[in-house]
């Protein structure tokens, strides 16, 4: 199984810093996720969270502040922002899984991350953009953050209006193989690939080895996870 290292090696850097994002791909991820989006005067910063209650103690939506705002903010509280311009310095051998957080992320934006120089995996929050940025990177560099569902149907039916779009990779989560698997999504998204986002009850995001263990033996081509390391040092024994 691929492993993703969620916001970079967030148990051990910053979450969503640089430094994370490239000690994930020191560590020997196969990618590494971020999180874009734009803050009330337009800047793309890389930001998991709608709000900034968590990491600054704000209540306000980060699309509510400006830039210069959210920085202070963060500043108050030790902590920084990365902007995409930023992101663009990445240097890891790992791709670049970005998890696009904005409501209608245009053509210049996409060509901007094909400008990077960077090995990007796009990841989708609509089937709409998924068709927009198909027009610019290849299935296999698209994944599809598919919406909350709540039974098999719904998953194969949401999976397949991703695929035809252009997604080559869905993810699901954890709690969702209890009712569909990754093979149930290639039945109806055939050369598809299938990553789960780590999110059980014994581990939460962190992931744990037997999630890992019941994810492999569910023919899971990927997993995102918090802990990275412990992905790492548990795949050879899977």
């Amino acid at each position: 199984m691929k492993l993703i290292a969620h916001r970079g090696a967030s148990l051990e850097r910053p979450e969503n810093s640089l430094e994370s994002l490239e000690y994930g791909s020191e560590l020997g991820a196969f990618a590494v996720e971020c999180d874009v989006r734009m803050t009330a005067d337009g800047v793309y910063i890389i930001f998991h969270d709608d709000r900034l209650e968590r990491l600054g103690g704000d209540p306000r939506a980060v699309d509510r502040v400006t830039f210069d705002e959210l920085r202070a903010i963060l500043s108050a509280r030790g902590k920084r922002v990365l902007t995409l311009d930023e992101l663009f310095a990445y240097r890891g051998r790992a791709a670049v899984l970005l998890h696009i957080k904005l409501p209608h992320p245009d053509a210049a934006f996409f060509e901007r991350l094909t400008g990077s120089g960077i090995d990007f995996i796009c990841g989708m929050t609509s089937v709409e953009m998924t068709g927009i940025g198909h027009s610019f990177f290849p299935p296999n560099r698209i994944l599809a953050f598919m919406e909350t569902i709540h039974d098999r149907e719904s998953c194969q039916l949401l999976a397949r209006q991703y695929h035809t779009a252009g997604a080559g990779i869905i993810r699901l989560w954890e709690q969702w193989l209890d009712f569909v698997t990754p093979d149930d999504i290639r039945k109806v998204c055939p050369y598809c690939e299938v990553y789960i986002m780590a999110n059980s009850p014994r581990g939460g995001m962190n992931g744990n080895l037997v999630s890992l263990i019941r994810m492999k033996s569910l023919h899971a081509d990927g997993v995102l996870l918090n802990d990275i390391r412990l992905g790492i040092e548990s795949i050879g024994r899977l």
